[in-house]
């Protein structure tokens, strides 16, 4: 457990924090549309700047035409392209970026953190939302899991510590929604079950918390070639007013046994979107996305499925 070591607040800066760069190629086909469609329309995350990412160049390359957009809820950055009428062959789009990640860097002694002021600022990352629990029963069991902690960075500790010490990793026996109920019942699942429990346990106890949907970048085994990127991979932020938002990979830390996951992140993740069920911008006519982790299309209304090929290399 974390225990208080100082009263007053040392710097966030790293000195000599280290860095490392990718160049990724985001690449999506649109189908060929026949006369009897109306209208097609696609959304893809954009990659964005954060605290511990940066994107240092973006091009985009697509024979239709697009729009930059961004979602009012989480602020999350979309290229939108709308097709109205038949097209007669596919349409290949492509988003290149050169991202450089640093060193997350937090200041992570309770003494920095104060009590938040005005939660209903906070109020999209203090809610329920689907499949992500709020109620009587998680109240119980993350005020259990704290012991009366008042402190909002000790709090995540003791939450983070639970979720790592009861969750399996087994992607195999996962939700497919990213259900807290699943991982309180099964105590096993992905990346999306473990941190749904953090985020449901933390919002529970009034401290905000938020998914980050993104990429955990693995390079070829030695001497097999490189292929497309496969699935996707999420960590959780919470916020504590004196340290900001916090990112915690729960995840990392029950299937490889990387303990020092609180307040930090592998040198390989890259985010893609923040949040859940997410209305798209413009708004899509279907339900709301679960997740935002790649390409979104609709035709005449009605969800498509996209062919996707993510590749990277480091430099």
């Amino acid at each position: 457990m974390m225990t208080v070591v100082a009263t007053e607040c040392p710097s966030a800066a790293i000195a000599n924090e280290p860095s490392v760069r990718y160049e990724l190629h985001d690449r999506f086909t649109l189908p060929r549309l026949g006369g009897e469609t109306a209208r097609f329309e696609v959304w893809c995350p954009v990659i964005c700047d954060t605290p511990y990412q940066r994107v240092l160049d973006i091009a985009i390359t697509a024979p239709v035409r697009w729009a930059l957009t961004r979602e009012a809820e989480h602020g999350n950055s979309i290229l939108h392209a709308r097709i109205a009428g038949p097209a007669a062959e596919e349409a290949k789009l492509e988003i290149r970026y050169v991202v450089e990640r640093t060193a997350v860097a937090h200041a992570l002694h309770p003494g920095c953190v104060r009590p938040l002021e005005n939660p209903e600022l906070f109020a999209a990352y203090l809610k329920a939302e689907q499949f992500v629990e709020v109620n009587d029963k998680m109240r119980a069991l993350a005020r259990d899991v704290v012991q009366g902690e008042k402190n909002a960075l000790l709090q995540a500790q003791r939450i983070y510590d639970y979720v790592v010490g009861s969750m399996t990793y087994d992607a195999a026996k996962q939700s497919w929604t990213g259900s807290s109920e699943h991982a309180l019942v099964c105590s096993m699942g992905n990346c999306n079950d473990i941190h749904a429990l953090f985020i449901s346990l933390a919002r529970s106890i009034g401290l905000p918390a938020r998914l980050v949907l993104g990429q955990a970048l693995e390079p070829p085994a030695p001497g097999a070639e490189a292929c497309d990127l496969c699935g996707y991979h999420c960590w959780a932020e919470f916020f504590a007013a004196g340290a900001g938002w916090v990112p915690v990979d729960a995840s990392c830390a029950c299937k490889y046994a990387k303990h020092q996951l609180f307040g930090s992140l592998e040198m390989n993740h890259i985010a893609w979107s923040v949040g859940r069920d997410i209305l798209l911008a413009p708004a899509q006519q279907a339900a709301r996305l679960l997740f935002f982790a790649g390409p979104y299309a609709e035709r005449d209304g009605k969800t498509v499925r996209l062919e996707r090929h993510v590749s990277f290399q480091q430099f």
